[in-house]
Order: structure tokens, then C-alpha cells, then sequence
């Protein structure tokens, strides 16, 4: 081939001129590790999925819409039975501190003032109410119930707790209060507001939330922080003042904890910075002893320079890049070196170690490095951005680092003999055969058998793989110990469903567009609720009722204004009975004609009405917004308890076909499922691309079909035997060890590449000699299988789970292809020379 020539020449410039090598390869490094070390890290597992795609669009679109993606939640607990009031003085400490830093451009720790919401939403509070709940006011407004409330109102003013709530008590004399807390708190987003104080306080009691949206996005890492910094901080000085907010005898301060994107992607952050120094680490620890750092530390520090003027950041799928490289790269060390050794044991003198080194070894080496980089470049046809990018960096990767190999490792070699030279001393040769040339003597002495034991394994592991699982949910790669995973699950644990829902993303031209369109997906999922089919649901229209709704309310009203419902009346019977239970009149005067104006309504609810107060706002554009020229609204449907995470509701799905058109489904759970199929077809089409492209160059490499097919055997069995042990040890694919087939297809083909590339060789020779190459190989083959189970292992280690499964998988994969390799390429050579006679072939 044209290359022997070319690397011959780099093999004796490597020989005479070692320190130029050793000189352009530190500069070249020295400029990579200066890129290096400007990569960022991004936590964000939605960054590994395709960008462009649909479902992604619209789940993102309506997570920044209407999510709480841009919050950070800092969570007060309250220990049980213990009094509120003063931890929601500690949560208003908490946000007056961080509502004055320049981090965050909005701090709630509690949706507004309960006496501003009252006064905002008792003028037209029976306009909300339907059919049932309007006779219930009919009832609380008769003479006998006003009594009754009296009575009541009396009572409370006589308990401690009076002076919380008096000021509820004087504004809704009427206790309308209640029967509108039941329809706003219809939906499980609202919940978790405590109305009687307007903080965002669990039903349990048990947790206080403050709300705080900073200003930049969470995946910059510098910023998140700074924002955890300022948390911090604001705890801490809240902690200090806790005896004056809570009384000298309080106790300990709260305990708070910190969740939402902005701590989660902090803490993975983390987790990926020492998981790749780890890596790094302990991937090169494990294969030093086989003469092989300088070359792949070298390869690693271009590779992630290239990383960061190509992609500029990784993420959880490409912080394993250094175990992948270090044990992919290994293979092209060993090979050289082995053959080094054994040319040298021959006695050749150094010159003639590396013409030989130059031609069939340093082919195979660069044949094995091609096909391994185009196993992964066969992932840059895939949107999945994890994948193409892990696809770019390793494929790149590997070229890389067999420039550093062909580069270093001669001159390496050179400069070690040079040393020895001057002290007058031959080098020690060695390399461990690990028992490789007696399995190998065993295959090709009995090939039926071994053939025959190999077709009985590959069709037991091969029905364990139609055993095998993917695991979609993208949050399971996330580490368990994430502090800020963990507190998310706490607040959603004390908050209902807290973000465990599907959304009914809905688009129209207007607001009352849309709030049709919620109308009919409320009245859809009332009964579904009631069968049980969806754990509960929450729209817009709780706070804008339909106009329909209303109108009925404006005609019941105005009918009963003449009748039961008279303002007078019902205003003459209130006093009354408050003066009957010794009360004064006057601190009721505000709630009284609160009460007036909700029974003399004339006019709709409007959007209008709510954006014209911050609190109004604020409620409102949870689910209701304006989105450039159009309007947004969401209706979240939560899943029945103990629905598993991968699963979408038939229910929600058949809502929204019932909504029709303006109406899309989205959420976490129709993204996986979405994900789901294509990461399928991905993988596969990128499989038999790179398999396709590995055959043809193989085809072309060896010039005959059967020594293409040979080469082959260490891939197209060890994969069987791969997806098999993983289906019996139950280890599930994912979004990111499903690559790990590609690398494996990769490695397969180097090993099998390199036997057939060593058998062709020496077979012209003779048999006998052909026969001891393949041993000598085999011992190559062996060491390379160790080194790369030390370089994967590392990943196994892993603060992530998806990396963990990467390991695992590759460390099956490059066993099971290497044990191939030794044993039925061998056994199969034998047998094809066996059947053909003894000429070269």
C-alpha cells in the first residue's frame, strides 16, 4: 500500500530526529491545554436530545413559558406540630435579603398580600362559581347562616390566633372565602398556596417556599454559583436574626435546602469536573505499565482542545471522552510495541524493528484507527446532540491520538534505546502473554470444538438479548446524589405532584381563544378524574372562568338581586347579626362593601382584571400568557399515583385529541416516548453504517471477501455476545451507552484486523509460521483487552449513571470481542487453511 512508504520515512525521522518529535508534539499540547481549560460543563440532560426536534421544541418552549425551569425554590422546613408564623418570618427574611441582590430579577416568598388579593378578588368572586357552588353562597348569605358566621367570627377573635387573621375576618364578614378557595384550589398547581397568609406553604405545613428567578440561564455554571453564593449568604444572615424573629426560646434555626435547575446543574457541574480528572485519571493509571501514556496523554490534551473550538462545552454523555480514548487508544500502543518486542527478541537491530514496525503493524494500526473513528463518525448523521457530539469528539479523538502514537512511539522507543546506548546497556523487553499463546494453540489444535462451543454461546446469549430493555427516562442518568435532585423530590414530595405533570400546551390568536380551548379540555377532564384515569388537573379558566360561566353567574345574579340576594337585605341581616354578638360594625365596613360589589356585579371577568395587579399578574401568567403575537395557555394534568415514569396516560393523550386542534400534549414523559424510537432508528442506522463503511474498507484492505468476512467474526459475534449478557444481568440500553455498540464495533474490528493482518503476513512463509504470528498477535490482543477493561473500568466508578452503564457495556463488549479474537478467529483460520491445503493465502 502507498502508506508503508510514508510511514517508513516517519518512522526513521522518529529514529534520528526524537527531540524535534518530543518538541512539535509540547507545543502542540502546550496550546491544546490552554483551549482545555476554557471547556464548560453543562449539566443540562435536555442538551444531549435533538435540538430541532418538534417534541423537544415545544416541551422547552412551554417549560420557559410556564415552568419553573428559571426559579430557584428555596425550601424552609417546618418541623411537625410546629407553629408557622414564625418560619414564615424566616422565609421572608430569606427573600428580602436575596430580592436585594442584582442576581435575581423577582423574589416571592409568598404569591402577594392575602388582604390585596381579597380586596381584588371578592368584587367578582361569584362569578367564578358554578352551578352547585353558587347555592352554596345563596346559603351562607341567608339570615340564619349569617347568624351562624357571626357567631363563628366571634369565636376566632377569642382564640390566640386572632391576630393572623383578623384583618381575613373583617374583609369576608360573609365567609365567601372558603367556597372560593375550593374552585382556586381545584387545581394542583394551586395548592400550594396557604390563602390565610398567601405564602407558598404545603398542606402539610411540613415545608415554606421562597421563589427566586436570577437573572441568566442555568447552564452558565460560573453564574449558578454565584447565585448558590448569594443563598448562602442570605440563609446565613437569616439564621443570624432567627432568635429576633422567632423569640429567644425558639430553638435551632430552620433547616433549608435548595433545588430547581440552577442547584442541579451546579452539583453535576461538579460531579462532571472531577468525573473527567478522574477519568482522565484513572483511565491512564491503568494502562502506564504498557508503555503508553506520554502518547495517549498527549492524544487526550489535543482532543479536548479540539473539543472546545468544536463543540466548546460537555456534557454528561461526552465527560467519559478520556476512558473511551484511553481505552480505544491503547489497542494502537500495544500493537506497535509487541511487534517492537518480538522484532527485537528476533534479534533485529533498532532500523530494522522499524521497517518492519512500518509495514504490516503500522497499517493495521492505522486500518484499526479508521475504522474505529468511522464507527463514530457514523453518529454525526444522528440529531440526538450527545450522540453527534460524542460521535465528532471520539472519532476525532482517535485519529488524534494515532498521530500521537505514530509520532511518539517510535521516538520514544528511539530515545530509550539512545539512553541505554550511552550507559551501555541493552533495554529490558518484555510484555505479559497473560496465557494467550496457549489459548490460542488450544483453538487452532481443536477449531471444531471450538467453533462448535462458540455457536452454542451465541445462541444462548443471543435469545438473552431479545431480553434486553431501554431505559428512556432521561432523569435516570442524573447521579442520586444530587443535593439538588434531592431537594427537588422533597418539595414535590410535600407539594402533591409538584412536577409531575403532563401539559396541554394551548395556542391561539387570543386570550379568550385559549380559555376556550382550556374550557373544553376542564369539562373533558373532570370526569376523567372522577374515573381515576388522571390524578388531577389544573387550567387556566380557574381563574378566568369561560364566558359562558360568567354570564350565567351575571344572570343568577341579577335575578336574585330581587329576591333572595338583595344587597340591602343581605347587608341589614350582617349587621344585624354582628351586633348581635357584641361586634362594632365599623372594621367590617371594608369587607361589607366588598360584599356589595361581588353581589352587584354587571361586568365579566377579564384578563385585564388580573394584569392590573402584581399579585393578579403573578397568579395568572402561570398558566396564561402572552407569547409574541399570540396567547399561550396550559392545562397540567397530573398521572394517577404510582404511574411509572415512562408513561404517558392513554387518558391525557385522549384529552387531547378531544381538544383538537390548538391543542399539543408535551411533558418529560411524551418526550421519552418520542425520544424514544428515534434514538432506536439512530442507533441502528449508525450501526450499519459504520458497519457497512468498516466492511467495505476492509474489503478494500485485504483484497479478498473471505479475510474481510474473518475480520469481521471478532464484531459481528462479539455484539451477540455483548446485547446477550447484558439481557441476562438485566442491564438496560439508554440514551447514552447505546453508542457503545459502535465503539464495540470499532474495537471488534481492530482486533479481528489486526489477527488476519498478522496470519496474511506470515502465511506466506508457511503455515507454522503463520500459526506463531497469530500467537504473537494473540498476546497483543490479550493485553489490549486488560488494558481497555482498565481504561472502561474507570467509567464503572462514575458519580453518573449513564456513564456507569457505559462502562459496564463496553467492558462486556471489548471482552467479548477480544475472547473472539483469541479463540474463534483463530479456530476458524486454522480450519479454512486446514480445508484448503497448505499454500499462502
Amino acid at each position: 500500500m502507498s502508506r508503508g512508504p510514508f510511514l517508513g520515512r516517519l518512522f526513521r525521522f522518529a529514529e534520528r530526529r526524537p527531540g524535534w518529535i518530543f518538541l512539535g508534539v509540547a507545543l502542540a499540547v502546550a496550546a491544546s491545554l490552554g483551549l482545555a481549560a476554557r471547556l464548560r460543563f453543562d449539566g443540562d440532560m435536555l442538551a444531549l436530545l435533538p435540538e430541532r426536534d418538534p417534541v423537544l421544541v415545544a416541551y422547552r418552549e412551554t417549560l420557559e413559558l410556564f415552568g419553573n425551569v428559571e426559579y430557584l425554590p428555596v425550601a424552609v422546613r417546618i418541623p411537625e406540630g410546629a407553629p408557622v408564623d414564625p418560619y414564615q418570618g424566616f422565609a421572608v427574611a430569606i427573600a428580602d435579603e436575596l430580592a436585594g441582590s442584582p442576581l435575581f430579577s423577582a423574589v416571592e416568598a409568598r404569591l402577594g398580600d392575602p388582604e390585596e388579593l381579597l380586596r381584588a378578588f371578592l368584587p367578582k368572586a361569584l362569578l367564578y362559581l358554578g352551578e352547585e357552588e353558587r347555592r352554596q353562597v345563596a346559603e351562607r348569605l341567608g339570615t340564619e347562616a349569617l347568624a351562624n358566621r357571626a357567631r363563628e367570627i366571634r369565636r376566632l377573635l377569642e382564640t390566640p390566633q386572632s391576630l393572623g387573621i383578623k384583618q381575613l375576618l373583617a374583609l369576608d364578614p360573609a365567609g365567601l372565602t372558603p367556597v372560593l378557595v375550593q374552585h382556586l384550589g381545584a387545581g394542583r398547581g394551586t395548592q400550594g398556596i396557604d390563602w390565610a397568609s398567601g405564602h407558598y406553604l404545603s398542606r402539610d405545613h411540613r415545608l415554606l417556599l421562597v421563589l427566586a428567578k436570577p437573572v441568566r440561564s442555568p447552564q452558565d455554571i460560573a453564574f449558578d454559583r454565584e447565585v448558590m453564593a448569594a443563598v448562602d449568604a442570605a440563609t446565613a444572615r437569616a439564621r443570624a436574626a432567627w432568635p429576633e424573629i422567632a423569640g429567644e426560646d425558639s430553638g435551632p434555626p430552620p433547616e433549608v435546602v435548595v433545588g430547581g435547575t440552577y442547584a442541579i446543574a451546579l452539583a453535576d457541574a461538579e460531579l462532571f469536573r472531577r468525573d473527567v480528572v478522574w477519568n482522565v485519571v484513572t483511565s491512564v493509571a491503568g494502562v502506564l505499565l504498557a508503555f503508553a501514556f506520554v502518547p495517549l496523554a498527549c492524544g487526550l490534551a489535543v482532543t479536548f482542545g479540539f473539543a472546545k473550538l468544536s463543540v466548546g462545552v460537555l456534557n454528561s454523555a461526552t465527560a467519559g471522552v478520556a476512558a473511551l480514548l484511553v481505552g480505544l487508544g491503547i489497542d494502537y500502543v500495544i500493537v506497535l510495541y509487541n511487534r517492537y518486542v518480538e522484532e527485537r527478541q528476533a534479534g533485529a537491530d533498532l532500523g530494522a524493528a522499524f521497517d518492519r514496525l512500518a509495514g504490516a503493524p503500522a497499517r493495521g494500526v492505522v486500518g484499526g484507527a479508521v475504522t474505529t473513528a468511522a464507527t463514530f463518525y457514523a453518529f454525526l448523521v444522528t440529531d440526538f446532540r450527545g450522540l453527534f457530539q460524542m460521535g465528532l469528539l471520539v472519532g476525532t479523538g482517535i485519529l488524534l491520538c494515532l498521530v500521537a502514537v505514530l509520532l511518539l512511539a517510535p521516538a520514544i522507543l528511539a530515545w530509550n534505546e539512545a539512553h541505554h546506548r550511552k550507559r551501555e546497556r541493552e533495554p529490558v523487553l518484555r510484555l505479559h502473554a497473560f496465557g494467550a499463546e496457549r489459548i490460542v494453540s488450544w483453538a487452532m489444535a481443536s477449531p471444531r470444538a471450538v467453533l462448535t462451543g462458540a455457536a452454542v454461546v451465541t445462541l444462548v446469549l443471543g435469545a438473552f438479548a431479545f431480553r434486553l430493555r431501554f431505559e428512556d427516562n432521561v432523569q435516570a442518568l442524573r447521579p442520586p446524589g444530587n443535593p439538588g435532585v434531592l431537594a427537588t423530590e422533597e418539595i414535590s414530595r410535600h407539594f402533591g405532584s409538584g412536577f409531575d405533570y403532563l401539559m396541554l400546551r394551548l395556542e391561539g390568536r387570543s386570550a379568550e381563544e385559549v380559555l376556550d380551548l382550556a374550557d373544553r379540555a376542564a369539562r373533558a377532564a373532570a370526569p376523567v378524574v372522577e374515573r381515576g384515569e388522571l390524578g388531577g388537573f389544573e387550567s387556566p379558566t380557574f381563574l378566568v372562568p369561560p364566558l359562558g360561566r360568567q354570564r350565567e353567574a351575571l344572570a343568577w345574579l341579577a335575578e336574585e338581586r330581587g329576591n333572595a340576594l338583595a344587597p340591602a337585605r343581605v347587608r341589614a341581616d350582617l349587621l344585624a347579626s354582628l351586633a348581635a354578638e357584641g361586634l362594632r360594625s365599623e372594621p367590617f365596613g371594608d369587607g361589607i362593601e366588598l360584599l356589595a360589589a361581588a353581589l352587584s356585579a354587571t361586568e365579566p371577568i377579564r384578563v385585564e382584571d388580573y394584569h392590573a395587579t402584581r399579585e393578579g399578574r403573578a397568579l395568572l401568567e402561570r398558566s396564561l400568557r402572552r407569547h409574541g403575537e399570540e396567547w399561550r395557555g396550559l392545562v397540567k394534568l397530573y398521572p394517577p399515583p404510582n404511574t411509572p415514569k415512562r408513561v404517558v396516560p392513554p387518558a391525557a393523550e385522549a384529552l387531547a385529541a378531544e381538544v383538537g386542534e390548538g391543542a399539543e400534549l408535551t411533558g418529560l414523559r411524551v418526550v421519552s416516548r418520542d425520544l424514544r424510537g428515534r434514538v432506536h432508528l439512530d442507533a441502528l442506522y449508525a450501526a450499519l453504517l459504520g458497519t457497512l463503511v468498516v466492511a467495505l474498507f476492509l474489503w478494500w484492505d485485504l483484497r479478498r471477501l473471505r479475510l474481510a468476512v474473518l475480520a469481521l467474526l471478532p464484531l459481528l459475534v462479539g455484539v451477540v455476545w455483548m446485547v446477550g449478557a447484558m439481557g441476562a444481568l438485566g442491564v438496560a440500553m439508554n440514551f447514552m451507552n447505546i453508542f457503545v455498540t459502535t465503539m464495540v464495533i470499532g474495537i471488534g474490528v481492530d482486533y479481528g484486523l489486526h489477527v488476519v493482518h498478522r496470519w496474511r503476513e506470515d502465511r506466506t512463509h508457511g503455515e507454522t509460521v503463520a500459526r506463531s504470528g497469530v500467537r504473537e498477535m494473540a498476546r497483543a490482543v490479550v493485553l489490549a483487552v486488560a488494558t481497555t477493561v482498565a481504561g472502561f473500568g474507570s467509567l464503572y466508578v462514575s458519580s453518573f449513571p449513564g456513564l456507569r452503564s457505559m462502562g459496564l457495556v463496553a467492558v462486556l463488549g471489548t471482552v467479548a470481542a477480544g475472547a473472539v479474537a483469541v479463540t474463534v478467529l483463530p479456530a476458524a483460520l486454522a480450519l479454512g487453511a486446514g480445508e484448503r491445503g497448505g499454500g499462502p493465502r
